[in-house]
């Protein structure tokens, strides 16, 4: 069973709670990207409660170290650029951005490849190249409907006219 329970759909900006629209309208204009031609998709996830007997008799989530009962993560795609907002109760609200150019895709957990583990959650994307002390990357979970697979179709090909511009 996935940890989350999730379900992602296409939505307009115009669609988002006010306070991610604010947050991501305010980290758009600091870095001069224009948000009027843009794709968006908004992932709500549940952590639901554990399903042991124990877990349930002590009201545990099902991925106990997140903070927040469910959160949403909005993938924006601009002509550019790809941006991604987590917002939760507790945790906030988290907008990270990347230039196409400088972005990698795959699918599934990049992580969990990496440590030859079984994929929980196995619709999603890993989104790898933002800067650092090391090459971070982010996993966007995603749901099981068509949106989710044109998300990540969208995402990919994007990155990938991004790297390889057609030449005339």
């Amino acid at each position: 069973m996935p940890i989350y329970v999730r379900h992602t759909r296409a939505v307009q900006l115009a669609e988002l709670p006010p306070h991610i629209r604010d947050k991501l309208t305010e980290h758009a204009e600091s870095r001069q990207i224009e948000l009027s031609n843009v794709r968006a998709w908004l992932t709500r996830s549940e952590n639901p409660l554990a399903s042991s007997g124990l877990g349930k008799l002590l009201r545990r989530r099902a991925n106990p170290a997140d903070p927040d009962e469910e959160h949403s993560t909005v993938v924006v795609l601009h002509p550019t650029q790809i941006l991604v907002v987590t917002d939760g109760a507790k945790r906030g609200t988290a907008i990270l951005s990347l230039p196409l150019t400088q972005a990698s895709v795959a699918p599934g957990s990049v992580l969990g490849a990496k440590l030859n583990l079984a994929l929980q959650d196995p619709a999603g994307f890993t989104i790898t190249g933002f800067p650092g002390d090391q090459v971070g990357s982010y996993y966007v979970g995603l749901g099981p409907e068509a949106a989710a697979a044109e998300c990540f179709s969208a995402v990919h090909s994007a990155i990938t006219t991004a790297k390889n511009p057609p030449t005339e």
